[in-house]
């Protein structure tokens, strides 16, 4: 392949995460690589004067590429490809500080474990049940070792002891699976987690190998059955889980490729006192002209970026919405207006367990709409953060109105990647919210008498 070839192929590529794969005339691999930024990648073997990378464009006949969402999927498809389909460069460039495995012992609560030599760890005769790899980067590797285990905790104790580790206080360790069998809290919840323990492991493991749809697949058929058996508690737990995984990939990206997001993320985290990234914000806003056609809409902002897969439209009833609260014993007859409209939609959006939950929830008004929304989450014993955005004589949103803080943020005082991006989702929030009233006004104008 030529230098001007090369630059062809190099135009078509994007400039995010994904893998690379040299062909040769018959299309089969010569080499497979990864790279945060594919195009950037890519242009540097224009440049470079490693012989072997030189022999590697030399040989090649076509430059082909598979975007991916993060770093860490782009490392993890890598690894599989270079398993299953062992590219000839690949096998001679490696050596053995380049590549990475994951090991995973037999015992009753199995170890994870890296190595760059796994024939060497399988010869000292350890009970090492399986590897998977190779992995080329060790460092996303490692940062999304750590990222997984937050979501589902195993041991790294060297040796068993007594009293419950460290790692157990903060989250990363079951705590039964490092003490001893003579610890009265082992004879009692042993056995029970033990299961959940291996499956812990099995997800690491089905993650690694690329089966993360396939896991999060199984993890909401299991949500499902659980809230259908009433085993609601266990189905909240099965989605926060199918939640995190999502994130691991998301934080993946945001850390590693924005400086931009990763300010505007930094800033709300700060701005909520959330201990959790702030990727997933909701808009909501009632559209209610005189009492007809109430509307009420929600919007899905993923990274700064509107996603319109997690729209959602709710058509309301004043009249059954009344009746409903009043068989509950509610007699606040606000529920006609604005406040009560929105207690519904908060109420209909999140008995939907199976649709992402958000980290902050954005509300189109002021403080008795913010107080209904956290009082209707606080029954409904979910914990995300809830701020609104309250508007000024010309209708433009100009201030904050967080739960706790005694006088409302005005928005300059925030950053400016953080007062567009509320803007942005208050405006798309009300665009969308008036259409749909506008819709349903449209059908009852036409509508023969």
């Amino acid at each position: 392949m030529t230098n001007d070839l090369l630059k062809k192929f190099i135009a078509k590529l994007h400039s995010g995460p994904g893998i690379y794969m040299f062909k040769n005339k018959e299309g089969k691999d010569l080499y497979i690589g990864k790279a945060l930024n594919l195009k950037s990648r890519a242009g540097s073997y224009l440049k470079t004067k490693d012989s072997r990378i030189q022999q590697i464009v030399q040989t090649a006949h076509s430059l082909k590429h598979q975007a991916t969402v993060s770093d860490i999927e782009a490392l993890i498809l890598e690894s599989q490809l270079i398993k299953n389909f062992r590219p000839p460069f690949n096998v001679v460039m490696r050596d053995d500080k380049q590549y990475f495995y994951v090991g995973f012992t037999k015992n009753d609560f199995p170890r994870v474990f890296l190595t760059h030599q796994p024939s060497k760890v399988k010869s000292e005769k350890l009970k090492v049940k399986s590897f998977i790899g190779p992995f080329t980067d060790g460092n996303t590797l490692k940062s999304t070792l750590r990222f997984l285990r937050r979501v589902f905790p195993y041991c790294t104790c060297k040796q068993l002891h007594n009293n419950f580790c460290l790692n157990y206080h903060i989250g990363k360790c079951g705590g039964i699976c490092c003490l001893k069998e003579t610890n009265p809290e082992f004879k009692v919840k042993s056995l029970k987690f033990k299961i959940e323990y291996k499956n812990n492991i099995k997800a690491i493991s089905d993650i690694l190998n690329g089966k993360k749809n396939t896991l999060l697949k199984e993890l909401e058929n299991e949500m499902k059955d659980r809230a259908h058996n009433g085993n609601f508690d266990k189905a909240i737990e099965i989605r926060a889980k199918i939640e995190s995984v999502r994130r691991v990939f998301e934080n993946a990206r945001l850390i590693r490729t924005s400086k931009v997001l990763k300010n505007y993320r930094s800033g709300l985290q700060s701005l909520i006192k959330s201990r959790q990234p702030v990727i997933r914000i909701e808009g909501y806003d009632i559209s209610n002209i005189q009492g007809a056609h109430a509307t009420g809409s929600m919007v899905t902002f993923v990274n700064g970026q509107p996603d319109k897969n997690f729209y959602r439209r709710f058509k309301i009833h004043p009249n059954t919405t009344l009746q409903t609260y009043a068989d509950r014993g509610n007699i606040e007859i606000e529920n006609r207006g604005d406040t009560g409209m929105l207690r519904e939609v908060i109420e209909r959006r999140f008995k939907h367990i199976e649709w992402p939950f958000p980290d902050l929830v954005l509300i189109d008004g002021g403080k008795g709409q913010v107080n209904t929304v956290v009082k209707k989450l606080k029954e409904m014993e979910i914990k995300i953060p809830v701020i609104g955005i309250s508007k000024d004589a010309r209708h433009v949103g100009h201030q904050l109105i967080i739960p706790g803080r005694k006088n409302p943020l005005g928005l300059d005082k925030l950053l400016p990647s953080d007062k567009n991006l509320f803007l942005a989702i208050d405006s798309e929030a009300h665009r969308f919210a008036i259409g749909y009233y506008r819709k349903l006004h449209r059908k009852t104008a036409l509508r023969p008498y």
